[in-house]
């Protein structure tokens, strides 16, 4: 009996399963066969020839926002995916418990990627722009429970937006997501942004285990103090076991920080994009006080413009790869990175030995990248560039066993002014 196809002479780097060489991958149906140095080609039906190339499992962004067609923010996975390697997705926030039926039935079922949520503690879910927590009765705990346990399939945890982007004038919200976080016995996502409230007071609703996304960023929640080093109260959590989660963002990624944060040895556990329609076209944003989140407010209702202009020619720059690439700039090994993208993401979601290895037995979600040489420029969100040597490149995805043919990214909202 052959396989249904044959991966040859790839260089193989898969932490999840302890890979790092030059091997052979068979694929037979959707699920990974054979892992071996030397399978016959005369072995499979079809057989593709990856020599140069690395060959890793199929990528997972663990945060982005993919409601497409539905929300201010909603990217499509499926074209995105299809040419970058990425497989898996989680959203992080963009359903609510109301909202929730409609991602499943909508974006999930359909798509050809693994989608999965952190479903938002307000149950109206990031529709608009911001302040989804302003209407302290969305957060509602007991219509949360009921719609997550009739869809623990598709739910990795559950999301706050801590921070003014929220627009939460009390802690409210913060204890009802402690609450349903326990009840429910998931982990908690929550997103830095610009204070009130304070970084401790918003630590402090956190267990081991729960994720903090944007740990790099450079807003006012940061966790870092003027002088790059690491706060005491970040070290802590950190420490104990808190999750870190990369979420570049239109406005949580800054240089300054992170090689801060490195250079005291704070790498992030994950590296996600947190990729939506402000964020795919790289740090372009004309004005960040425009749709964007983390703009100063006057006063709590909105009086910041939700259209948004963005300089260059509409062409989408930004998503997973890129991130990868500020990663080795920054010194990250790249079999550390790969794990970041692969399996350890794959732990935090409930998917481990079914996505983010290329374990017999598993999924067969595979990417295959090449990792050009020379000058390239990399940016912040505010405006600060680095020089990186390497770039990390896409040739082939894989999902379920099927090789997907790259689709076009659709043209940005109504809302998104593209300014040449």
């Amino acid at each position: 009996m052959r396989f249904d196809l044959l991966i040859k002479g790839g260089e193989v780097i898969d932490p999840g399963a302890g890979y790092n060489g030059r091997m052979d991958i068979a694929v037979n149906h959707n699920r990974i066969a054979a892992v071996d140095s030397e399978i016959p080609a005369k072995s499979a039906f079809r057989v593709i020839d990856a020599a140069g190339q690395y060959v890793t499992p199929g990528l997972i962004d663990m945060h982005a926002h993919v409601y497409k067609d539905v929300t201010y923010w909603g990217v499509d996975a499926d074209a995105i995916g299809s040419q970058t390697g990425v497989t898996t997705w989680a959203d992080a926030g963009s359903a609510g418990a109301i909202t929730l039926g409609g991602f499943r039935e909508h974006v999930i079922v359909p798509s050809r990627m693994k989608i999965f949520a952190f479903v938002n503690i307000t149950c109206i879910g990031l529709v608009a722009q911001d302040y989804e927590l302003a209407v302290g009765e969305y957060c509602n705990v007991e219509i949360l429970k009921r719609v997550v346990n009739l869809n623990r399939d598709i739910v990795a945890g559950i999301k706050l937006r801590a921070g003014r982007s929220g627009g939460s004038m009390d802690l409210e919200p913060y204890h009802r997501t402690r609450k349903a976080a326990d009840d429910l016995e998931l982990p908690i996502m929550v997103h830095l942004s610009t204070a009130p409230p304070g970084l401790e007071t918003v630590l402090g609703f956190l267990k081991p285990g729960d994720i903090v996304t944007h740990c790099f960023t450079g807003q006012n929640m940061g966790l870092v103090d003027k002088k790059g080093k690491i706060l005491d109260i970040a070290k802590k959590v950190w420490d104990e076991g808190l999750i870190m989660d990369l979420g570049h963002g239109a406005g949580s990624f800054s240089f300054d920080v992170s090689e801060s944060l490195v250079n005291q040895g704070y790498w992030p556990d994950v590296i996600s994009t947190d990729l939506h329609w402000m964020s795919i076209f790289g740090p372009n944003l004309m004005d960040p006080l425009k749709g964007s989140a983390f703009g100063d407010l006057s006063e709590s209702s909105d009086v910041r413009s939700m259209i948004v202009q963005i300089k260059g020619d509409g062409k989408p720059v930004f998503n997973l790869l890129t991130c990868m690439d500020k990663m080795l700039f920054l010194g990250m090994p790249l079999p550390d990175l790969i794990k970041a993208t692969t399996s350890r993401p794959a732990e935090i979601l409930g998917l481990k030995g079914e996505t983010g290895t290329l374990k017999p037995g598993a999924l067969a979600d595979i990417a295959t990248f090449v990792i050009d040489k020379g000058n390239f420029e990399l940016q912040d969100i505010h405006g600060n560039k680095r020089l990186g040597k390497k770039r990390v490149r896409n040739i082939m995805t894989i999902n379920e066993g099927r090789i997907l043919k790259p689709l076009e990214i659709p043209d940005p909202p109504p809302w998104v002014e593209i300014v040449g």
